[in-house]
């Protein structure tokens, strides 16, 4: 019964990774939409679709380093976000993403906590930057890390309670703040970003006069979002997403759909109790449903440790 399961596990991910491919082949194949951005249909001619997750624990994936690559190469994982631990050595960085990069695998630096929105800790954001810059330059082009990736939950935090409205204008502050940064000398760095679904009941000022969400104003900003669709069935995913679609598709900004597997008193966000085979399927119905979607750039799976324990 076990093997039963374990072949069926390798065939999920092979019919998911397959459907991926042939998606990206048709969009490569789609003619130009009458009222669609050129941009958009550049960007999603040229860009595969990705199978992201995230490396917390990164001494300890750097120490096994042999499994951590089995793993992801058996499902097909093409983007590694990758904490930055000062105690890890640059060498270390250096000959993972050095033999990512041979297995066709794009790391982006991985950084954030909640109080990095508040002005006495954005200085973190900051020292994160500058590290991956001084990194990056002493290294070989295979080596280096392609981008830089935060996750920055401001509303766990007891200020957002007290005060959302100064709170949303701080979050703010830090992704401009980070986009600028990144463009300073390393233009080629990419700016992303870890968002909840639901900002655009959120409306801000769009910096033109005028005012549109915040999800929309962070999707611009940015330039890769991940959508933190933390759900536990295609259905409600998608639901989730959609219109976080619609907006990223209007300024041609690609955007990574991801779901959770560690867990949580609120099951109803995550596959720890549904396990690898129900996630695979649904994220098949959700690689189909997007697949024509311009915006859509793929999916994502956290984390690392959460996905690699999953149960069948």
């Amino acid at each position: 019964m076990n093997i039963q399961r374990k072949l069926l596990g390798t065939r999920l991910v092979e019919k998911v990774l397959f459907l991926c491919l042939a998606i990206t082949q048709a969009i490569v194949s789609l003619p130009a939409v009458a009222g669609t951005s050129s941009q958009i249909d550049t960007a999603a001619a040229g860009r595969p679709l990705y199978k992201a997750t995230w490396i917390w624990n990164t001494g300890l994936q750097l120490k096994n380093i042999d499994s951590t690559f089995r793993f992801l190469e058996q499902n097909g994982v093409n983007l590694v976000f990758l904490q930055v631990d000062a105690d890890v050595p640059a060498a270390d960085y250096g000959s993972f993403i050095g033999r990512a990069s041979a297995s066709g695998i794009e790391v982006h630096a991985l950084g954030g906590a909640p109080d990095w929105v508040l002005e006495d800790h954005q200085v973190k954001m900051y020292k994160l930057i500058d590290w991956v810059k001084t990194y990056n330059g002493s290294v070989r082009a295979e080596q280096r890390f392609k981008g830089i990736h935060l996750d920055v939950e401001p509303f766990v935090l007891r200020e957002w309670y007290a005060d959302t409205d100064a709170m949303l204008g701080l979050w703010r502050d830090t992704v401009s703040g980070f986009v600028e940064e990144m463009r300073t000398e390393t233009p080629g760095l990419v700016a992303g970003a870890d968002l909840p679904v639901w900002l655009d009941k959120f409306q801000v000022p769009d910096g033109q006069g005028g005012r549109s969400t915040l999800s929309a104003w962070m999707i611009r900003k940015l330039d890769l979002t991940v959508l933190m669709a933390y759900r536990d069935n295609a259905s409600d995913i998608i639901a989730s997403v959609t219109s976080k679609l619609n907006e990223a598709e209007t300024d041609g900004k690609p955007v990574i759909v991801a779901v959770e597997t560690l867990p949580n008193a609120e099951r109803d966000i995550t596959f720890y109790t549904k396990g690898s085979v129900q996630m695979l399927r649904d994220l098949g119905i959700v690689c189909e449903t997007f697949g024509s979607r311009a915006a859509f750039a793929g999916y994502a799976v956290h984390d690392y440790d959460g996905w690699s324990r999953l149960a069948e």
